[in-house]
């Protein structure tokens, strides 16, 4: 029997053997004491709490409140169970203070890292959270992430140090704004739905559970101290994502220098910069040349070949919501076909490491291979659906095949290009295709 059926059956036993002209006295009240302190001592501190509602549930419905002193020894026994969680010294943690406490420190420093449900675990950082606004991640392999988004255009910084190498991300339009941050969405919990778990005793420090879920995606478990009622573990689940986000080590009002957040890139290193436009863009027709300015890596161009009826060549956002700048050429071939190549910044094979574990369709001699996508059809309709929105004489979308597939073009220098098509095409015509892939020098 748990802790709470036993309390109530105190409670109704009590009443049962007591009439209501019955009077309270010490020798009574040292009873009811000493039953409910034993069943309160026998309770695991972290079991979850007793509900409230059923305590005033069990003492309302009864006449014993007439009996003022036993009703008041019971009522404090089974409130000091419920509000405390059965702790050793007696201190409370409501969720309100914490949440009172997190207000005053905007800054922290914390341990995180993800565990997914396949077992695999993402690199754990070290995290230097400023503001809502500005922070710096320290991976455990040396790399630095520095995300500012104070300004405009936010920007975010990815240092390399072993090989002196950095890639500079700009968010254009993207900023100001505030960081979907863990700790921020904690502040909003609500008492009323946040759920307590008791008590645990963590390297000599007495620890109050509590347990959030907002949503099917979302579900919190916030360890604080009892004594400055500040976290020192969260755990976030994602089911259906099925992975979980584990925060300790925290640090609250942390000294680090300001130098530490700045966005400039020391010198001697290479940089590599890509630009994701946040503003509100037009897709226009661009010619090979600037296509050559604008990427990082190779750019390529295709050698009109005789079943190519028409090639443009369009700079778009990436439709798949990366806010990406990428470039899309159409070819109209004279079956009736549409094919796309799509090249951007983030297309090689040091952000792509998952193609090789795609199907390989074919390579061909001079070193090209083509493989499968994971989600071909649909990576397929988004590029297509775009492309005939930005140019909607090239391709009606009306005329979306089910037919659509894609490819992921490995070139021998590792630049990699989407091939997208709405309809089926040939191994033979495929070849040939990516064949004709001409490389644009710059000028």
């Amino acid at each position: 029997m748990n802790t709470n059926h036993k309390i109530e059956k105190l409670i109704k036993n009590f009443f049962q053997s007591h009439k209501p002209s019955a009077t309270t006295s010490a020798e009574m009240d040292d009873k009811i004491l000493f039953d409910a302190l034993s069943a309160y001592e026998k309770s695991q501190p972290t079991k979850p709490a007793v509900p409230q509602p059923n305590i005033w549930r069990i003492i309302m419905k009864n006449q014993i409140i007439k009996f003022a002193t036993a009703a008041v020894l019971i009522m404090g026994i089974l409130f000091g169970i419920n509000h405390f969680f059965g702790s050793s010294n007696g201190s409370s943690v409501a969720w309100a203070q914490v949440v009172e406490q997190l207000n005053q420190h905007e800054k922290y420093k914390c341990r995180q890292r993800i565990v997914r449900q396949n077992g695999t675990k993402t690199t754990t950082m070290q995290v230097y959270h400023l503001n809502l606004s500005l922070r710096r991640q320290e991976l455990e392999d040396g790399t630095i992430h520095i995300i500012d988004m104070r300004g405009t255009d936010a920007i975010t910084v990815e240092l390399y140090p072993d090989k002196k190498k950095a890639i500079v991300t700009k968010l254009l339009g993207y900023g100001p704004r505030k960081d979907p941050d863990i700790i921020d969405m904690v502040k909003r919990f609500e008492q009323k739905s946040t759920e307590r778990l008791g008590t645990k005793e963590q390297n000599g420090k007495i620890l109050h559970g509590f347990r959030h879920q907002p949503n099917k995606y979302n579900d919190f478990t916030v360890w604080v101290d009892a004594q400055t009622k500040l976290p020192v573990e969260i755990e976030l689940k994602h089911p259906n994502l099925g992975q979980t986000i584990f925060m300790d080590e925290f640090e609250f009002d942390f000294e680090l220098d300001p130098s530490a957040f700045s966005t400039e890139i020391p010198d001697g290193y290479e940089v590599e910069t890509i630009i994701n436009d946040y503003r509100k863009f037009k897709p226009r027709e661009i010619t090979a040349e600037h296509l050559r300015n604008w990427l990082n890596h190779t750019a390529y161009t295709v050698d009109k070949l005789p079943w190519m009826e028409k090639i443009i060549t369009i700079e778009n956002l990436d439709p798949l919501g990366t806010r990406a700048i990428v470039y899309i050429t159409g070819i109209q071939s004279n079956d009736g076909n549409l094919i796309l190549l799509v090249q951007g910044n983030y297309y090689d094979m040091t952000k792509m490491v998952w193609i090789p574990d795609q199907q390989l369709v074919l390579e061909t001699p001079g070193g090209i291979k083509l493989y499968t996508h994971p989600n071909g059809a649909i990576y397929a309709q988004s590029f297509l659906e775009s492309f005939a929105e930005a140019n909607s004489d090239f391709f009606d979308i009306n005329n979306l095949s089910e037919e659509r597939f894609t490819r992921m073009i490995v070139m021998p220098d590792e630049t990699v290009l989407g091939l997208s098509a709405n309809k089926q095409i040939s191994n033979e015509k495929l070849q040939e295709l990516i064949e004709s892939l001409i490389e644009i020098k710059a000028n």
